[in-house]
């Protein structure tokens, strides 16, 4: 048995003036029942045992002591049946210990009344069932513990697995188990309180409408301390299964309600805390958290509600209600700052699980009557809260709640979700979506609640998502008028993630709202401060906010040191400030009506968003800052930043600029209104490097110095650097963006060359000429194996030939945008013997490249093949070999060109044919010198390719592109000298040499948008030269051929080098 430090109670005997029995002891089982009235002191043993079908086993009706440790099993009992049943005894002073196991079920199974293989309501059968009761209008006097080792189980309709329904005069311990399934029915319940502590540890489990595993009326005098595992439901199933089996339930047999898991409703005199295992630190210290419990004993609090009602709800409809602080012993090795009133170490959740049920984790107050928290909340462990298509709240602190902070250390999380189902109606699918407009809650304080501090410690969180295009998130509420402070070094998010809810395979635009801090009624002001605590300790997050801030009509105070604050802030009808410090970030729109005093210092930034409209009295950035104003392009003459005050730049302070989508013609943009601007050293001439690479920009302060404005227009060619073929698609592109707000702002987001071209060639297709030089390959690969064999065999039959060639094939960024190929080629021939000295035959080629442009992104691929048949001659005449030929293919080719940032995310796919046409001769002569034989070479290749017309899809209308026809070829020629062996099993050979590129041409890429002008795009020249080197080693007889070669081509367009394996043998 768990003893709490602060259970012992010290007292004298009493002297009672009742009859005295013999003590008697069950080591046996029995179907009789017991009174201790006659038996006096009693002791069922382990072994021991009472059976029966109805009425109680065990009655203590005497001022007598029980022992309990063995069985009372009452398995199928009658209605009203009662395990261990403790009768008014007045003057009794007794400890009461149950070490042993109490079963009191039905004769009851819940089945599946309507096949759909859900079991259904009802889940238990008769009333009145008790594991144990007590009964009277005096109080139990003595110490009540139900040991680890005791189960107890229930089954009954407004039945209890234990029942005090008079008072404890003592402690309570409860570390065993119990089990509990019926209606309106409780596990623990203390109806009329406890003069000591309350231990609840162990697990209890209640299933059933209405139901609950703890509930305590009545006033606690010391502290209440619970760290077990406590589930309640009352659902047929506690997981959401697929959306058809949620269809079929019945809410009047599948989907009941239980009642709150835990409820307090009584006062606490020394605090309620829901503990957690803690982690030695001292092995001579027993207690290290001081919370007066062994600490290898305890466990960590969690509670888990599956349904509407609160995991935890603190509340009284009866009465006003008082919880004191938790108390720590001396042993205490980190003892809190704070004694608060509820500390939640352990975790705390609700599930709501199906359509239209809202979840609450923790309900503070809301019933009518006062609850006072002394000293604050504190939640170091979790709080959370999921529901379906409804609200979902982690913390409530509801009317009539008052304490002085709350403070996490742990983590609140609030979650809803919308829910999409569709219907084939007349043959279509027809969508719904329910949920819209419900809000995910992690902290609502509502009004009539009185809470004034509220902190996020570092490492900690406080965060509502809501995943649905019209749901919404709100991480701190607060309608109570009396939140004044905020201080965070931790976390605070709001997030809507968008769905597709009407089944188009894309998410539909946020209507929903995400919200941080919520305090617009608010009218006293809000001191809104974030401090980094640790700038240096990269273990440890920095503090943010995300989402939008909303404030009242009061003063409030914003400021950050070294933190992020992500998201829109409207300062209401109040004044304010907004300071930033210690390389502190702020992104987001900021308006409002009265006067806000702004500064940015220590290397701090603002970006402030279009739909700026601030109201100021002063405005600072100082050197090492940033100031950055995206501007609004449909109303450039209305300034964002309205200053009654000064506007001061210190120099070397930065004042970056952006659109919110794109212009094409010059454009003025008033910036600032103020009663003074220095701008210091800020260059006004040229914004350029501060401004998206787009456009050049300069500013223009009017001579008053009152109002500053920048001028915007779009970069010449030469001033950006764009290649002909980016300058040609220039308006084209821009014009299909003008439909795209996310590739806008991907594009303006772009400060620099690079970035831009990132993003911008994504839009373009390709045209480099990769498909022509990676699939010509496969001729050529040919052509260098016609002229690598060396034997005429002497036999009058057939042979075949293999070959495998591998490529990778470069063109550096220029002209066009260059591109990697990674080539292989496959091939195999059959030939004859002709005159004793040629050989024809017939080859198919089968070439595959997969080139990849030099701007691709993640999973951008295209794939190009040729399947070519074609036919050859070769010749051998002493030392000269000669050698010609010819083909034509079927071309496929297949492309997916993405944009993939944080702005837009498109892909765009096509597929299309083509065909081919190839050809090659060559010659040479080798040359014996000792041993070694020296040959020069000459070979020429044609290729030509016509490749179809294609439409992109996946993309949409901003992004994929309608492509035209291209044709294209290549001829060339090589000059080479080989060296090599004349003689051996394996001859190795080197050759170095020079290509030529006679005659290279390909059309050009002619594309457009969906409605948009064509454009016509250039391969650049393929023409030119360059040196050619390379190796092999082969072995070449009558009956077999096998080499491997590499060779290097360093050509004035573009580099190949590749690797080939090549085998030939008699048939």
């Amino acid at each position: 048995m768990r003893r709490h430090a602060l259970l012992a109670a010290t007292g004298l005997g009493l002297v009672l003036a009742t009859p005295t029995f013999a003590a008697t002891s069950i080591s046996t089982a029995t179907t009789a029942p017991m009174a201790t009235s006659t038996t006096g002191d009693t002791t069922v043993t382990s072994d021991g045992s009472i059976t029966l079908t109805q009425g109680t086993a065990i009655t203590l009706d005497s001022d007598n002591v029980l022992d309990f440790e063995g069985t009372i099993d009452m398995t199928e009992s009658a209605s009203d049946s009662t395990g261990l049943w403790i009768t008014d005894v007045p003057g009794r002073t007794q400890t009461l210990t149950i070490d042993g196991d109490i079963s009191v079920t039905d004769d009851f199974d819940a089945e599946d009344s309507n096949d759909d293989d859900v079991t259904d309501a009802p889940f238990a059968e008769g009333t009145g069932r008790y594991g144990i009761r007590s009964t009277g209008a005096s109080p139990f006097t003595g110490d009540v513990s139900v040991s680890s080792t005791s189960a107890i189980s229930v089954q009954g309709n407004q039945s209890y697995g234990i029942r005090f329904e008079n008072g404890i005069d003592g402690d309570v311990t409860f570390d065993g188990s119990l089990s509990l399934i019926g209606d309106q029915s409780t596990g623990i319940a203390l109806d009329q309180g406890v003069t000591g502590n309350v231990y609840l540890s162990g697990s209890v489990g209640a299933y059933g409408k209405d139901s609950s595993a703890i509930t305590l009326n009545g006033d606690i005098g010391g502290s209440l301390i619970l760290d077990g595992t406590y589930t309640g439901a009352a659902y047929s199933l506690t997981y959401r299964p697929d959306q058809d089996i949620i269809d079929g339930l019945d809410p009047a047999l599948n989907l009941l309600q239980s009642g709150p898991l835990v409820s307090v409703s009584g006062n606490v005199a020394n605090g309620i805390l829901f503990g957690a295992a803690p982690t030695s630190e001292d092995d001579d210290n027993t207690d290290e958290d001081g919370d007066g419990l062994t600490d290898s004993d305890q466990s960590t609090a969690s509670l888990v509600l599956y349904g509407g009602a609160p995991a935890f709800r603190l509340g009284s409809a009866d009465q006003d209600i008082a919880i004191g602080g938790v108390s720590y012993t001396d042993t205490a090795i980190d003892p809190s700052d704070v004694n608060y009133g509820l500390l939640v170490r352990g975790s705390i959740a609700g599930y709501g699980i199906f359509d239209g049920v809202a979840s609450k984790a923790v309900q503070i107050g809301g019933m009518g009557h006062a609850v006072t928290i002394d000293n604050g909340i504190g939640v170091d462990g979790s709080l959370a809260s999921y529901a379906y298509a409804a609200d979902s709240t982690a913390l409530s602190l509801e009317s009539g709640t008052a304490t002085p902070r709350l403070d996490i250390t742990g983590s609140i999380l609030g979650s809803t979700a919308t829910v999409t189902t569709s219907d084939e109606i007349d043959g279509e699918d027809v969508y719904t979506t329910v949920g819209g407009g419900k809000t995910a809650r992690a902290v609502a304080i509502a009004s009539g609640a009185d809470l004034p501090i509220l902190t996020v410690a570092e490492g900690a969180s406080i965060s509502a998502t809501a995943t649905g295009s019209t749901a919404n998130a709100t991480a701190i509420e607060d309608r109570s008028n009396t939140l004044t402070r905020i201080d965070t070094s931790g976390g605070i998010s709001a997030s809507v993630t968008a769905t597709d809810d009407n089944g188009d395979d894309t998410a539909d635009s946020l209507t929903g709202s995400a919200i941080a801090i919520d305090t617009r009624t608010n009218t006293v002001g809000l001191a809104l401060t974030q401090t980094d605590n640790a700038p240096e300790d990269d273990d440890i997050a920095a503090p943010y906010i995300y989402g939008r801030i909303l404030l009242g009509s009061g003063h409030d105070a914003v400021s950050s040191s070294g933190g992020l604050i992500y998201g829109d802030i409207d300062f209401g009808a109040g004044t304010g400030s907004l300071i930033l410090s210690d390389e502190a970030t702020y992104a987001g729109s900021l308006t409002s009506s009265g006067g806000i005093a702004m500064a940015l210092t220590g290397g701090s930034a603002a970006v402030l968003y279009s739909g700026t409209h601030l109201n100021l009295n002063s405005l600072y950035v100082d050197s090492d800052s940033t100031l950055g104003l995206t501007l609004d392009s449909d109303n450039p003459a209305t300034a964002p930043l309205i200053n009654s005050g000064a506007s001061v730049f210190d120099d070397g302070a930065t004042l970056n600029l952006s659109l919110d989508k794109l212009v094409t013609t010059p454009t003025q943009f008033r910036l600032l209104t103020s009663a003074s601007i220095d701008l210091g050293d800020i260059e006004s001439s040229t914004r350029d490097g501060y401004v998206p690479y787009l456009y050049h920009a300069d500013l223009e302060l009017n001579d008053a110095a009152t109002e500053l404005s920048a001028n915007f227009r779009l970069k010449t060619q030469a001033e950006a650097g764009y290649s002909d073929n980016q300058y040609t698609a220039l308006m084209p592109v821009l014009s299909a963006l003008g439909a795209d707000t996310g590739g806008q702002v991907a594009l303006l987001s772009e400060t620099d060359k690079a970035g831009f071209d990132q993003v911008y060639n994504q839009y373009l297709p390709d045209y480099s000429g990769e498909n022509l030089l990676s699939l010509s390959l496969g001729s050529q690969s040919v052509n260098r194996s016609l002229g690598a064999l060396t034997v005429i065999p002497d036999n009058d039959g057939g042979q075949y030939w293999l070959q495998q060639y591998g490529y990778s094939t470069s063109r550096d960024t220029g002209d066009t945008a260059g591109f990697n190929a990674a080539t292989i080629n496959f091939a195999g021939g059959r030939e004859r013997e002709l005159y004793g000295n040629q050989m024809v035959g017939v080859y198919l080629s089968l070439t595959a490249s997969t080139p990849e442009d030099a701007y691709a992104i993640y999973n951008e691929a295209s794939a190009a093949s040729d399947l070519t048949l074609g036919g050859y001659w070769r010749l051998r005449m002493g030392a000269m070999k000669a050698w010609a030929h010819a083909g034509a293919g079927y071309v496929q080719l297949e492309s997916t060109r993405n944009l993939l940032n944080t702005y837009a995310i498109h892909t765009s796919k096509a597929r299309w044919t083509g065909w081919s046409q190839s050809a090659g001769a060559g010659i040479s002569y080798g040359i014996k010198a000792g041993g070694l034989v020296f040959t020069p070479e000459w070979t020429a290749d044609f290729y030509g390719l016509s490749e179809n017309g294609r439409s992109e899809s996946g993309g949409g209308d901003s992004f994929d592109l309608t492509i035209g026809a291209r044709d294209g070829h290549l001829l060339s020629t090589t000059a080479q000298l080989r060296a090599g062996t004349g003689s051996g099993m394996f001859r190795p050979e080197i050759w170095l040499g020079y290509r030529q590129n006679i005659s290279a041409n390909l059309s050009e890429t002619v594309a457009n948008f969906a409605g948009g002008d064509r454009f016509a795009l250039s391969a650049g020249n393929l023409e030119g030269g360059g040196p050619v080197a390379g190796f092999r080693i082969a072995h070449d007889s009558d009956y077999s051929h096998i080499g491997i070669e590499a060779q290097y081509e360093k050509l004035e367009a573009y580099d190949n080098a590749s690797i080939a394996l090549r085998t030939r043998f008699q048939f």
